[in-house]
């Protein structure tokens, strides 16, 4: 019969109650409960406990919360969805898949419907109201023009960046793209290019025919001493070796055979 302390076979009252416990181990757990009045108090105390548990899981059970009623009255529903995007899609900025469910779903939902026909009848009277009048004429280039010496005055102040290739690759782009459509900001570009090659070309040090930077180059390195590295010695020459004292060895051994056999007195 397996024996054991109080500690093994506390670990094991669970298992009773729950009857996983193998015949063998299941004997001698009964048989220490009925010597050992500690264990078996606690075994009751456990079968009460699962006993209370199990009898309140078999209970009738509440019913589960019926969350969906909540949600819904904060969920947006369909109407309001298609009513949210009727703007858009009087501006045509809907894919082409919303704008097709929302034509369906006017065509389906008179609410809907007739609130889509005021906000259409609001922004036609919208566009009435801002349009100009016939004899109305406006010139528009004064304002292009501000415009663009704005831009001129915005590039010519990075022409010097843009020579030095200092500028953003996006922005040395656009500069690019002006720069073509702009003689004025062109020719300002030709003259700063030229400026840039007189200077580079009248800054040019002059250095004579024997310059040489090698010899103090040459003095300030630090050479260090070549140290050879030991051969290591053949392995073929070791392998001799070991070859001719075997042999040696071999030769002594038979040697000494052919002596104790001649020596030996004829019977």
């Amino acid at each position: 019969m397996i024996t054991g302390s109080c500690t093994a076979f506390k670990e094991d009252l669970s298992c009773l109650i729950d009857e996983h416990l193998e015949n063998e181990r299941r004997q001698a757990v009964s048989h220490h409960l009925t010597e050992c009045a500690g264990c078996r108090r606690e075994y009751e105390s456990l079968k009460s406990l699962k006993g209370l548990l199990a009898a309140g899981m078999c209970a009738e059970s509440v019913a589960p919360v019926d969350i969906w009623e909540g949600l819904a009255v904060r969920l947006p529903g369909v109407c309001e969805v298609v009513q949210d995007d009727f703007s858009a899609y009087l501006d045509g900025e809907l894919a082409p898949p919303a704008a097709e469910g929302v034509r369906q779903h006017i065509k389906e939902c008179s609410p809907c419907r007739e609130k889509f026909s005021q906000i259409n009848a609001t922004n036609q009277l919208l566009s009435q109201g801002l349009a100009l009048p016939a004899g109305l004429n406006v010139d528009l280039w004064a304002a292009v023009k501000s415009r663009l010496n704005e831009d001129c005055a915005l590039i010519q102040n990075e022409l010097s960046a843009y020579i030095d290739q200092e500028v953003a690759t996006l922005r040395h782009r656009s500069i690019t793209a002006h720069l073509l459509d702009c003689p004025n900001c062109r020719g300002l570009f030709n003259q700063l290019s030229e400026v840039g090659d007189l200077v580079r070309s009248s800054y040019q040090p002059a250095f004579p025919d024997n310059f040489n930077l090698w010899p103090e180059i040459k003095a300030k390195i630090q050479v260090l001493p070549f140290a050879p590295k030991a051969k290591p010695k053949s392995r073929i020459f070791t392998n001799r070796l070991y070859l001719v004292g075997a042999a040696a060895v071999i030769l002594g051994i038979a040697g000494s055979l052919t002596f104790f056999v001649n020596a030996r007195p004829d019977t």
